[in-house]
C-alpha cells in the first residue's frame, strides 16, 4: 500500500505537464537532511557546516535530523521511502557501500537512491599504541609475520569501514591477526591508548590530535594520497600498490527525483563546497573537499560497492562476526 501510494503522489507531482514548473520554482519549502550518526561524528559535523552554507546560497531552510541507527541504513531507508521532490537529502558516510553486504536491508541502494555529490573524502591511518613495537608497516609486517595471531587490532565492529581496512591489509601482506570490536571511534582510541589493542585503523579526523599529542603514533596512510598532517607517514599503496581504504562522504536522494531538481542541487551543493568556512574546517580535520558531478559520484558509488562485495565476499564477514 505505501509504495501504491508514494508511486501515485509520484506521478501528480511529476508527471504532469506543470512538472518543469515545479522545479523551477524549486525550493519553496524548507529541505531536510537526514544524517545517520549521531551529532559530533565526522558526517553529522560536515553535513552541518554544508547544509548551513546550502542554506544561505540557496536562501531555503535546511532542517538537519540524526536518525541513528544501523551503521546509517535507518537514515538510508528514510530518505528511499520519503517523496521524491528535492525536498528529503540524505547526507551519508561510504558505510553506505558496505551495508548491503553485511546487513539484509530493506531497499536496493544502487537502485533506490541517486548519488548527488561526493562532498568531502578522508583517509584511514594505521595507528598503533606509543610503545607498540613497529615503527612502521614494514616492522609491523615483519612482527606479524613472525607472530601471527599475537597482535590485536580493534575496530568500530565487524563490516565496519577501520575493519574492512586491516582485512585488506591482512590479505595483501599475507599477516593474521586478531580482531577485538569497539561501539565507535572513541572507544576504539581509548583501548589503543590504554594497550588493550595493539593497532587500528581509524581516520585522520579522529586520531589527528591524538598523534600530535603523541598519545598515539601513526605507521602508515591507508588512502591513496599522504596527508600533510601527518608529515612523514607514508601511504600503504607505497609497499602494496593498489591498497586505497579512501573513506569518503556525499549528498543522495531518492530515486525519481526529476533531473532538473538533481541538476540544481549539484549545482548548489558544488558552489557550498568552494566556501572557505569549508575549506578551513576540512583542512583543520585533514579532510580533502571534493565536489563534481552526480554521474561522477554514481561511478564511483558502484566501484566502491563492487570493490566491498568482492573484499567481503573473500572474507567471509558478517555483521555478527
Amino acid at each position: 500500500m505505501m509504495h501504491l501510494v508514494k508511486f501515485l503522489l509520484i506521478s501528480l507531482l511529476f508527471l504532469s505537464p506543470n512538472s518543469s514548473v515545479f522545479a523551477q520554482n524549486y525550493p519553496s519549502k524548507p529541505i531536510k537532511m537526514i544524517i545517520g550518526y549521531p551529532p559530533g561524528a565526522a558526517t553529522d559535523l560536515f553535513g552541518r557546516a554544508i547544509a548551513k552554507q546550502l542554506q544561505d546560497s540557496m536562501g531555503q531552510a535546511i532542517v538537519v535530523e540524526n536518525k541513528v541507527g544501523a551503521a546509517g541504513t535507518v537514515a538510508a531507508e528514510s530518505v528511499v521511502r520519503s517523496l521524491p521532490d528535492g525536498y528529503t537529502i540524505l547526507n551519508s558516510a561510504s558505510q553506505i557501500t558496505i551495508n548491503p553486504f553485511v546487513q539484509k536491508l530493506s531497499f536496493n541502494s544502487e537502485k533506490d537512491l541517486i548519488p548527488l555529490i561526493q562532498t568531502i573524502s578522508v583517509s584511514y591511518v594505521l595507528v598503533a599504541n606509543p610503545k607498540f613495537t613497529a615503527n612502521n608497516l614494514t616492522e609491523l609486517v615483519d612482527y606479524a609475520s613472525k607472530n601471527s595471531g599475537k597482535i590485536n587490532y580493534g575496530s568500530y565492529g565487524s563490516g565496519s569501514g577501520p575493519h574492512l581496512s586491516m582485512a585488506m591489509l591482512e590479505k595483501a601482506a599475507g599477516i593474521q591477526m586478531q580482531h577485538i570490536q569497539y561501539r565507535g571511534s572513541p572507544q576504539l582510541l581509548t583501548a589503543l591508548m590504554a594497550g588493550e589493542i595493539d593497532i587500528a585503523f581509524d581516520t585522520t579526523t579522529s586520531t589527528l590530535s591524538l598523534f600530535q599529542s603523541g598519545k598515539i603514533k601513526a605507521l602508515a596512510i591507508g588512502g591513496s594520497k599522504p596527508s600533510e598532517l601527518f608529515p612523514n607517514v607514508p601511504t600503504i599503496s607505497k609497499y602494496y600498490p593498489g591498497f586505497d581504504s579512501d573513506g569518503w562522504q556525499g549528498l543522495f536522494l531518492p530515486a525519481n527525483t526529476p533531473s532538473e531538481i538533481v541538476k540544481k542541487l549539484n549545482l548548489e551543493a558544488n558552489i557550498a563546497l568552494k566556501n572557505p568556512v569549508l575549506k578551513s574546517l576540512a583542512d583543520s580535520r585533514g579532510v580533502r573537499i571534493e565536489g563534481g558531478s552526480s554521474e561522477q559520484f554514481s561511478l564511483l558509488f558502484k566501484k566502491e560497492l563492487k570493490k566491498y562485495e568482492q573484499l567481503i565476499i573473500e572474507n567471509n564477514i558478517k555483521m555478527d562476526n
